[in-house]
């Protein structure tokens, strides 16, 4: 149950200028605050809030007197091969103790610019929701809305969800207000509600083992729900087992609020085709994507896995959202020329990196960032821009703040990632010789008393990237 808004012009804009050679990708997207750079200096706003490791904020841009140069200087091959040789020499570093995986790809040659056991596949942890994030934008334009109706026949109202589990307490009282008024200009005046949850199949996904809903991690995917199905407003606090049964309970409620009694208890049944409806509709898909990757929502991931499946005509299971993101993406590296080892390589458990049995080469990983770096899928730029800033915004905005990741404030772009014993970083990057890549680092077998200094190890390893050697 999609639906279409309309475009957002000065994204668009900034997505076509940014297509034309990832060069001036950098120069364009600064001057039109499309993402920070030299142009750019530190600041904060307000802006949207998650739980813990998980805050997103705005940042404040002034001028500055010289834009830089108009055309990349010739990519300097002696410090593209010390690249590999700096990054590589944090595997010596005592949390790393030598687990440390690393790719390096040039968006505009497609060319590995430094690598270090980059085929072997590994855990992507939170990082996987990229690769969500490309699926679902292959297969939408990202205009779409997601529909929660309610119809109303002969004394009976039923809820029919359409996917969107981001609905608020304002946007449900709005669906009732109107469905109030659509069963008095019936005659009504008291009605029995039926819940229509047939869209998505959704549930709890196995492959989560104990990263599930039990431990506040993500809610099952539904059909609908309140507030993400968090119960206490907290990412990672209590999850509603029921969302949709529970928005449901609550719609009753509301109905009453507004006048109109409820009889009987809540009831399954498909809502007619045909049968007079009021509706209230999400955020765009793209959106919600954005949302996924700045705060790393493990639940609104899922549920953009499950529109990947419904997209491709597969099974609306949480099994078949992630096989159905998977042969998305095999699709994609297929097409970019993936080697068939890292595609063999590929697992996709889940659409949020939950589940420890996910794994993905960092070889994968930074030929699909290199790709929606390089501009030859319009579709996939959004990425761009959607993916937190080191020290600025999202789940990055307290990293790099050692001294020596200091530098890659306002450089470095990345979707985070940790689960037991994996710190992951995947993103884009401007190279100090103008050339923009794809990269993917996993810092991996460590112990878990050990996080931080490992998320500090691979904040370290990015920072190579943008040091001018």
């Amino acid at each position: 149950m999609v639906g279409t808004v309309s475009e957002r012009i000065w994204r668009t804009t900034a997505i076509v200028l940014c297509a034309v050679v990832p060069g001036s990708f950098y120069l364009i997207g600064d001057l039109t605050d499309a993402f920070p750079g030299v142009l750019t200096v530190r600041g904060a706003q307000e802006g949207p809030q998650a739980g813990p490791q998980a805050q997103a904020e705005d940042w404040e841009r002034i001028p500055a007197a010289a834009p830089g140069p108009e055309v990349a200087p010739e990519p300097d091959l002696e410090k593209a091969a010390d690249l590999e040789r700096r990054m590589a020499s944090h595997a010596e570093d005592p949390v790393v103790a030598g687990g440390l995986a690393f790719s390096v790809v040039d968006a505009d040659t497609g060319e590995v610019l430094a690598a270090r056991d980059a085929d072997v596949a590994r855990t992507p942890a939170s990082t996987i929701k990229l690769l969500t994030a490309a699926a679902v934008l292959r297969l939408y334009t990202g205009d779409e809305v997601l529909t929660t109706r309610a119809t109303v026949e002969d004394g009976l109202v039923t809820l029919q969800g359409g996917g969107d589990m981001t609905l608020s307490e304002e946007d449900l009282r709005d669906l009732a207000v109107k469905t109030v008024a659509l069963a008095t200009e019936q005659g009504s005046t008291e009605v029995s509600l039926a819940l229509d949850d047939s869209y998505l199949a959704g549930g709890a996904n196995p492959a989560w083992g104990n990263n599930g809903a039990a431990g506040g991690w993500v809610t099952p995917t539904a059909t609908l729900a309140l507030d993400e199905g968090w119960l206490d407003g907290q990412q990672y606090g209590p999850k509603s087992m029921d969302p949709a049964g529970d928005a449901a309970r609550r719609f009753a409620e509301l109905l009453e609020e507004e006048g109109l009694p409820v009889a009987g208890k809540l009831t399954t049944a498909q809502a007619a085709d045909e049968a007079p409806s009021v509706e209230v509709h999400s955020a765009p898909l793209s959106e919600i994507v954005r949302h996924t990757l700045q705060i790393s929502d493990n639940t609104t991931a899922e549920l953009l896995a499950h529109l990947v499946a419904d997209a491709r005509g597969e099974e609306t299971t949480p099994q078949g959202a992630a096989a159905a993101v998977e042969a998305e993406i095999r699709d994609l590296a297929a097409e970019i020329g993936v080697s068939e080892e890292d595609l063999a390589a590929l697992e996709i458990h889940d659409g949020s990196g939950l589940s420890r049995q996910d794994k993905v080469p960092p070889a994968l990983f930074s030929a699909v960032l290199a790709h929606v770096a390089s501009g030859e899928e319009s579709a996939l730029q959004q990425i761009l821009f959607d993916i937190p800033i080191a020290g600025l915004s999202g789940t990055l905005t307290e990293r790099f703040a050692a001294d020596d990741t200091d530098l890659a404030r306002g450089l470095v772009r990345g979707k985070t990632g940790y689960l037991g014993g994996a710190a992951t970083l995947a993103g884009v990057v401007v190279l100090p010789d103008g050339r923009t890549a794809g990269y993917s680092i996993v810092v991996h077998g460590f112990d878990g008393a050990d996080a931080v200094a490992a998320r500090e190890a691979v904040d370290a390893v990015a920072a190579e990237m943008v040091k001018v050697a």
